[in-house]
């Protein structure tokens, strides 16, 4: 996804996220989800289609990646950047801390060549991948003249201007070049799904799957196209790879394959070797023979370190085991040769392999209330939905506890549990924290004075 498209895109779904809570962030494979509500944000980390898009759903079989959540939970969106039409989208986030405001980043990096997430905290950066690319902003593509367009071939437009992608480079005209530029600065378009597989997007192509009417939703259904048919793709892969593992398991039984007289010869050989016992002896490392029953001589190979009678016992117990184990050996052929004639019409149900790299084993249930401790142990409740408000204010608050309610302004239940003496009052800092927290999670959260009422329970 190139940062054009990434800026169009970012135009239509920047209002959307700016202010949502985020709940947790998730992956499968390399597609991401964060949680917000019952809203998400999918990233995909694939190289062939490293692309975002917002949904008012979220999906399921997804796992936590546990280190990431934990410093992002309960944060609030409160700026969605994108600097010089680069491939690279910051979330700049915020949240509550022991009581003070404490500002986070989340980068999302789309450049093919390794697409990544960074959070970065007041203490640390985190990657989910060990190469992350960071470059240094080139030529604004509003800045590309018609002259300085005729001058240049399609790879040195990829190197030179920012934001342009070699699909994007191919159709740059002249005129496309100011349609391009009206449409950056506000004209309407509608953005077309060239393919799937690779995944292409264009404004210009002549030739296209389906025009939309925003690039958000372009990007939702043209990824869930691209996961089916990469899906599709692997499943042939893993066809064709079980086909050719049966195959070599065939060849390697057919070499054990014997034809009746074949078998017959080990009984043959061992009755020789005792009708002529008189004329063999120890050490003997072959002797030829006369078969009586084809009247030709035969070549018997003998064990030298064996007796005579030893060598035409092996020669038995070598006719019984062929004689018993060649049916079970063509048997087997049968049945493996059977299962390749399955494996060509069988359908198997893909699902994208979990990433091993920070995911935990199980996907841990969230807290229906934000969760905030603080110094002197007190823990302070916050409501996330108006169930959870009811749920909090009801079932979890206890006549001890203590209500905050910003006065004036919708808000989030608020309730402080202080591990205090019965008939003392919480500490006046915590009072005062979790009245911070109130005013945070309610409507008032902009305004530089928030009243807050408090009461027991």
């Amino acid at each position: 996804m190139n940062g054009i498209y990434l800026f169009l895109l970012l135009r239509e779904i920047t209002h959307d996220l700016t202010d949502l809570f985020v709940d947790d962030i998730l992956c499968m494979d390399r597609l991401m989800q964060i949680i917000m509500s019952r809203k998400s944000l999918f990233i995909s980390l694939y190289p062939e289609a490293p692309v975002i898009f917002y949904t008012r759903t979220n999906k399921n079989n997804f796992q936590q990646l546990t280190h990431f959540s934990s410093d992002v939970q309960s944060s609030r969106i409160i700026k969605v950047e994108q600097a010089d039409f680069m491939p690279v989208v910051t979330l700049h986030l915020e949240r509550l801390s022991m009581g003070k405001r404490e500002n986070l980043e989340v980068i999302i990096s789309l450049y093919r060549e390794a697409p990544n997430i960074v959070i970065k905290t007041p203490s640390a950066q985190k990657k989910l991948y060990k190469r992350y690319i960071q470059k240094n902003p080139k030529i604004p593509i509003t800045s590309l003249t018609e002259y300085k367009l005729g001058s240049l071939q399609s790879k040195q437009l990829i190197k030179e201007i920012e934001g342009i992608d070699k699909y994007l480079a191919s159709e740059l005209t002249a005129e496309n070049l100011q349609k391009l530029k009206s449409i950056v600065l506000g004209e309407d378009t509608k953005p077309l799904l060239v393919s799937v597989s690779p995944f292409h997007i264009s404004l210009f192509a002549s030739e296209y799957i389906k025009e939309y009417a925003s690039f958000n939703k372009l990007l939702e259904d043209g990824f869930e196209q691209f996961i089916k048919t990469k899906s599709e793709i692997l499943l042939q892969t893993k066809k064709k790879n079980r086909i050719k593992n049966l195959k070599k398991r065939i060849a390697r039984l057919e070499k054990k394959v014997l034809i009746d007289g074949e078998i017959e010869l080990y009984r043959i050989s061992g009755e020789l070797i005792l009708a002529n016992i008189a004329k063999l002896k120890r050490g003997d490392k072959q002797i030829r023979l006369l078969n009586v029953y084809t009247q030709k001589h035969i070549d018997i190979t003998l064990d030298p370190k064996k007796t005579p009678q030893q060598n035409a016992q092996w020669y038995f117990s070598k006719y019984k085991k062929q004689k018993r184990g060649q049916p079970l050996i063509k048997e087997k052929i049968k049945e493996l040769k059977k299962k390749i004639e399955d494996t060509k019409v069988q359908t198997f149900e893909f699902t994208p392999k979990t990433s091993t790299i920070t995911v935990t084993t199980q996907k841990e249930k969230p807290l229906p209330f934000r969760t905030f401790s603080l110094p002197s142990g007190a823990i302070v409740y916050v409501g996330k939905s108006a169930q959870s408000n009811a749920e909090l204010t009801f079932k979890c608050a206890r006549p001890n506890d203590y209500f905050f309610h910003v006065r004036g302004y919708g808000g989030a239940h608020t309730i402080l549990k202080a591990h205090v003496p019965k008939g003392q009052k919480p500490r006046r800092e915590d009072i005062e924290s979790a009245a911070s927290i109130a005013a945070y999670f309610s409507k008032a959260k902009k305004q530089k004075k928030v009243p807050v009422s408090y009461t027991q329970r």
